[in-house]
């Protein structure tokens, strides 16, 4: 669970010394009761310092589908490592607000010291920085303050928060050794609208990995460098826990030097063979975190002679040929591999930074083939499209090199270890025509030594420009409309005023509609032509229109309810057309004269309704 909660702890110990033997059992149900928390209060930091004693906080090895750019509220959670360059969020550490103007947030990014941040994000909205700490860009611009605290071993407390907090975060609070990210937001009525947004910092992570070949430590982003700080890191800060006796520097040099060749690329240009930019939660199965790492530089982990060695995926040439008179039994050739240790079509993922750091799909690497057998690598560790094809397409190829070997020594297998390319000295089965690497070594008790071998040659891993297939496009994501009322919009307009009370007159198969002047409730004076509307139904409602776009006019029967929500119209009126023996259909009366001077309802001729 490493620093991120220690240091946290040391910065309240005072406070929690009560709280270890007694405590408060209410400050761990919930953040949403706590005006100020630190992670569910001091309770909560305590109860997880002891968790350390009592329970382990799992969590799962890295994969693509971790969500590393995100903030998360929890009241025990784990740490976090960074290597090489990631869009991360991590964990609330501290929340207050200061009356309804105000809001303070810190997060905990990773339990180790980190070189700095290089871009930060609201929400998926990349935002621009002063180096005082004002967003200056976007939708929270000039009321956001961001910024980002290394992790140093003399780190303070941030002067604004101490000063402004009301002693909730004090000149104790110093997190030293953790890198945090400190924001405050001035609620606004624009920030308010937009809401309080996730906040996530592309960093560039661990800064003091060591380097062999110059005897320094610094940032670097090398396969090789990166996996074996990680396996020196104690187990309680989330990393194997390997001795230092158990890792061989000469060996760690020679596999960086391989991860730093460049690689051709097809648009030209090169990148480095192996890099990895990692997102790493502690708390996860150290073997499991081992695998992924392996897995994301094309290579082989074995731990032999008391050394833990990691080779990356690169070609050997063989340095030994085993002769068939060192043999201490009969040799084991399958014949083919099971159906799932082959694959003819390799598919992965892989994080792309161009996609704010979302999975995507790496190009499929196949080859012709009537039995498809499918394979898939997640590569959570990669951050770059070409080099995760390169990786692909040498797992592909290892799976259809299908040749093994169980090859049963004499004690002169003893010199012979794991990870070694070796050649085989006999004309059984063309054997000899192949290169081997040695998969596993195993002693027998009779000290006869079974080693697994596995085949393996140069053009396993050789890789053209020309090899690289086009990535697919990106996909956009398109914001969406805030949430609010819809925009008005108008329908028919009405008359309020005009010259003539009663223009329109009804028989049984027409409308007469004398010429009159009205004003319109937009204020509009429009003068309306005579005119005459015949082959209607006798004893039928129908509503009067005056078309703005054609100076037509229509009846439509009534409701008309497309028509009347059509801002092209101008409500004339409703009328009713008589029955054919010249009476009005049903009560009330029928009006006379013009059809007006009637009482109610749509007989009623007078202003509009």
């Amino acid at each position: 669970m490493g620093k991120v909660v220690g240091a946290v702890f040391d910065s309240v110990k005072g406070p929690l010394t009560g709280l270890l033997t007694g405590g408060k059992k209410g400050a761990l149900e919930g953040l949403g009761n706590l005006a100020t928390a630190f992670i569910g209060g001091p309770t909560a930091v305590a109860l997880t310092v002891a968790s350390r004693v009592l329970s382990a906080v799992t969590a799962s090895a890295p994969s693509t589908k971790d969500n590393a750019a995100s903030v998360t509220r929890q009241s025990i959670g784990n740490s976090f490592i960074v290597y090489g360059k990631r869009r991360v969020g991590g964990l609330l550490i501290f929340f207050h607000p200061v009356g309804k103007s105000y809001r303070y947030f810190v997060i905990a990014v990773a339990g180790h010291r980190c070189k700095g941040a290089v871009r930060w994000w609201l929400g998926d909205e990349e935002v621009t920085v002063a180096s005082s700490g004002l967003v200056t860009s976007g939708k929270y611009k000039d009321n956001a303050r961001l910024f980002f605290y290394r992790g140093d071993d003399d780190q303070v407390a941030h002067p604004s928060f101490v000063a402004e907090t009301g002693g909730k975060w004090t000149a104790n609070h110093r997190a030293r050794g953790v890198a945090l990210v400190y924001a405050i937001f001035t609620m606004t009525d624009d920030v308010v609208q937009a809401g309080m947004p996730n906040i996530t910092v592309e960093v560039e992570g661990k800064d003091d990995i060591y380097d062999p070949r110059t005897d320094t430590r610094g940032y670097t982003r090398n396969a090789a460098l990166i996996f074996y700080d990680w396996m020196r890191l104690a187990r309680e800060e989330g990393g194997f826990g390997a001795y230092e006796d158990e890792i061989d520097d000469d060996w760690v040099s020679a596999q960086a030097y391989v991860c730093d060749e460049a690689c051709a690329l097809p648009g030209g240009g090169t990148e480095a063979r192996y890099e990895m930019d990692c997102y790493i939660t502690t708390g996860a199965a150290p073997s499991e975190v081992r695998d992924t790492l392996v897995t994301c530089c094309a290579g082989s982990f074995t731990y032999t002679g008391g050394k833990m060695l990691m080779r990356p995926g690169y070609y050997v040439p063989p340095s030994a040929t085993l002769q068939e008179r060192d043999l201490a039994g009969a040799i084991s050739v399958p014949a083919l591999l099971a159906g799932d240790q082959t694959s003819t079509e390799m598919t992965g993922t892989y994080v792309d930074p161009a996609n704010l750091y979302q999975p995507r799909d790496v190009p499929t690497r196949s080859i012709d083939s009537d039995d498809v057998r499918q394979s898939s690598l997640d590569l959570p560790h990669i951050t770059s499209g070409t080099r995760a094809q390169r990786i692909l397409e040498i797992a592909l190829r290892k799976s259809l090199a299908e040749r093994r070997v169980t090859w049963p020594m004499n004690i002169v297998g003893i010199g012979v270890a794991t990870l070694d390319t070796v050649q085989l000295a006999t004309p059984r089965y063309g054997l000899s025509n192949y290169s081997f690497q040695v998969s596993s070594w195993g002693l027998s008790s009779d000290f006869s030594v079974v080693l697994q071998l596995e085949e393996t040659g140069p053009e396993i891993f050789e890789f053209t420009p020309a090899m690289y297939k086009t990535v697919g496009p990106t996909g956009e994501l398109v914001p969406a409309d805030p949430i609010g009322d819809a925009p008005p919009t108008r329908a028919a307009y009405r008359i309020v005023s005009q010259t003539v009370p009663y223009p329109v007159t009804s028989d049984s198969d027409s409308v007469d509609i004398v010429a009159f002047s009205a004003v319109l409730d937009d204020a509009r004076t429009i003068d309306f032509p005579a005119g005459t509307i015949s082959g209607l139904t006798a004893g039928t409602e129908y509503v009067v229109l005056w078309s703005l776009t054609t100076s037509t006019y229509s009846a439509v029967l009534s409701p008309a309810i497309d028509a009347l929500a059509s801002p092209d119209n101008v409500l004339i009126r409703y009328v009713t057309t008589q029955n054919a023996d010249g009476t009005y259909p049903s009560s009330p009366t029928a009006p006379g004269g013009d059809g007006g001077g009637g009482g109610g309802g749509r007989y009623n001729q007078g202003v509009i309704e």
